[in-house]
């Protein structure tokens, strides 16, 4: 009959003695055994490890949970991406109903066109149901770039750059002209071949009142700073999950002050 081993999270434990794991995390993460244990575990780690037990410990524990936290945040984050794309397909689904729909009715209204507004009808709710599931695990994700430039915005910024861990990585100027690409790489062009170009200074983050709403020769230093502070909050998202409040009162004082100028 083979004797009982116990999986412990420093080691595998026969009774007898202790075979020390070689990857402390990968056995704290395979540490499961009946309950109670006919032993301490602590005790038993602290003869095998000694004074060091605790501190190994909580340093195996903070290795774990950290992995474990970037692998849910990866998941979630891929999910925001796929939201977005799945976001953009119900509203052109529904303009080429809707245009449908009017060449319809132009020439005769029936129960075909009772159908098409039914149809239509659903996707606008489906498209509600998709915003506000992207709203929540935005909120969860990137709360301080939700709360920095709304769910939207954020949810497109991220979907543009692929994932959190690619957006921590780009500087505020490649930020700043997230969506304005095609116009950037035009303005590119015209100037390698010496002629005048006008290079955007803002992509998606236009859409953010505070940017908008401003006259348009004061629309580019909104812009950079708003950039900087993304970049900011999306590495403090990503590397600490923490809201600072500061960075929402910093963008607004900015605001003010361009405005007043």
């Amino acid at each position: 009959m083979s004797k009982l081993k116990y999986n412990l999270w420093f080691g595998v434990y026969d009774g007898k003695e202790v075979m020390l794991s070689d990857n402390f995390e990968e056995s704290f993460l395979k540490a499961e055994n009946p309950s109670p244990l006919p032993f301490n575990v602590s005790e038993l780690g602290m003869q095998v490890l000694g004074e060091d037990y605790y501190r190994i410990l909580r340093k195996t524990a903070l290795q774990v949970s950290e992995k474990q936290v970037e692998k849910e945040l990866r998941r979630e984050d891929r999910y925001v991406v796929a939201l977005v794309k799945a976001l953009e397909e119900i509203d052109e689904a529904i303009n080429m109903l809707n245009e449908k729909l009017e060449d319809i009715k132009a020439v005769k209204e029936s129960d075909i066109t009772e159908k098409f507004e039914g149809k239509i009808k659903e996707l606008r709710e489906l498209r509600r149901e998709v915003e506000r599931e992207i709203e929540d695990v935005m909120e969860k994700i990137a709360p301080n770039m939700t709360e920095l430039v709304g769910a939207k915005i954020a949810a497109k910024l991220l979907e543009r750059a692929g994932s959190m861990e690619r957006l921590v990585r780009l500087p505020a100027s490649k930020i700043q002209v997230i969506g304005a690409e095609k116009s950037l790489y035009k303005a590119f062009a015209r100037m390698r071949k010496g002629k005048k170009a006008k290079i955007p200074k803002h992509g998606i983050i236009f859409l953010h009142p505070f940017i908008r709403t401003l006259p348009k020769s004061k629309r580019g230093k909104m812009a950079r700073f708003l950039a900087a502070k993304l970049a900011i909050a999306a590495k403090i998202d990503y590397f600490r999950g923490e809201v600072d409040e500061s960075l929402y009162e910093s963008i607004r004082k900015r605001y003010e002050e361009l405005r007043r100028k």
